[in-house]
C-alpha cells in the first residue's frame, strides 16, 4: 500500500482532538459549505439536488449558517437559496391542493386515513440530505483505509502511532471499523487499544466528579477539566462538533477557574481559624 491523498487527509484527521475519521468528515464538510456559499449557490444542478431533499437535515443547515455568518455575514447566499427553496415548497403544495377532492358521505374514516397518508408521502422529501450521502460515502471510504492501513505491513507501525498518540475512535466509527476487519485478531487489536482510551477516559471523568465533591474542592483542575466533553464526544461523535461543543468547553473551563478563585480566601480562612485554634490549645 501507497501512502496517497486518503493517508494525508487521514493523518490530518489525527491532528486535532476526537475522533480522526469524525475530523476528517467535518472538515470535507466545512469546505463543501465554504465552496457552496462560494459558488454554487446558483449551480443548476445543485440547486434541483436541494428542491429534491428540501434543502439539508437540520444538523448540516446550522452547519451552513454558522460557517455563513463567520465568512458571509450578510447571509445574502443561503437567503438566495432559501428563497428558491420556499418557491419550489409553495408550487409543490398548490400543486396538492388542486388535486383535493371533497369525500363522498359513504367514505369511511379508515379510506380517509389511507388517502390522507399517501397525500403526506407525496409531501415528503425525495431524497436525503445530499451532505449526507456525501458523508456517509466518505465514511465507509476511510473507515476501509484506516482498518486496511492499521494492519498494512509497510504503514501499519506508522498509523498505530498515530492511533495511539490519539483519543481513539467514537462509538459509531469503532463499531464500522470492526465490520471491516479480516480476522478476529484484528477485530481484538482494535477492542484492545479502546477499551485502554475508555479505560483513561472514565478514570478522568471519575475524577472530575470527585474533585466536585466539598471535601476534595481545594484541589485544582488539571486535563480531567474537559473529560465530561471527551465522553460525550466518545460516544457520540461528530455531530457534537456542530453543537458548539468547544464554546460549552471554555465556559466550563471559567466557571471552575471562578469557582476556583472564590474558594481559595475560604480555605485560607480555614487553616489560619486552625491555626489559632491550635495556638490557644497550646497557651492553655
Amino acid at each position: 500500500m501507497e501512502k496517497g491523498l486518503t493517508w494525508i487527509e487521514l493523518k490530518e484527521g489525527f491532528s486535532n482532538r476526537g475522533c480522526p475519521i469524525c475530523n476528517i468528515l467535518a472538515q470535507g464538510t466545512r469546505r463543501y459549505f465554504s465552496f457552496f456559499l462560494d459558488e454554487s449557490i446558483l449551480d443548476p444542478d445543485t440547486r434541483l439536488q436541494l428542491i429534491e431533499s428540501v434543502g439539508w437535515c437540520v444538523r448540516h443547515t446550522l452547519l451552513l449558517l454558522t460557517i455563513e455568518s463567520r465568512e458571509w455575514p450578510d447571509h445574502m447566499g443561503s437567503a438566495t437559496i432559501f428563497e428558491s427553496l420556499l418557491q419550489a415548497t409553495q408550487r409543490r403544495l398548490t400543486e396538492t391542493q388542486r388535486k383535493l377532492r371533497p369525500l363522498p358521505p359513504s367514505a369511511k374514516e379508515r379510506a380517509w386515513q389511507r388517502i390522507a397518508t399517501r397525500i403526506a408521502d407525496s409531501l415528503q422529501a425525495r431524497r436525503s440530505c445530499p451532505v449526507c450521502e456525501s458523508e456517509t460515502a466518505r465514511e465507509s471510504s476511510f473507515q476501509g483505509f484506516f482498518v486496511s492501513t492499521l494492519f498494512d505491513p509497510a504503514l501499519g507501525q506508522e498509523m498505530k502511532e498515530l492511533y495511539l498518540g490519539s483519543e481513539g475512535l467514537c462509538y459509531r466509527h469503532l463499531i464500522g471499523c470492526i465490520g471491516r476487519c479480516a480476522s478476529p485478531e484484528q477485530i481484538g487489536e482494535l477492542l484492545e487499544t479502546e477499551q485502554q482510551k475508555l479505560g483513561a477516559l472514565v478514570s478522568e471523568v471519575s475524577d472530575y466528579l470527585r474533585k466536585h465533591e466539598h471535601r476534595y474542592h481545594h484541589e485544582a483542575f488539571g486535563e480531567e477539566i474537559d473529560a465530561w466533553a471527551r465522553a460525550a464526544r466518545k460516544l457520540a461523535g461528530q455531530q457534537l462538533e456542530n453543537a458548539n461543543l468547544r464554546q460549552l468547553i471554555d465556559l466550563s473551563r471559567r466557571r471552575e477557574k471562578r469557582q476556583s478563585v472564590d474558594s481559595a480566601p475560604v480555605e485560607a480562612c480555614n487553616i489560619q481559624d486552625e491555626k489559632e485554634r491550635t495556638n490557644d490549645e497550646d497557651s492553655h
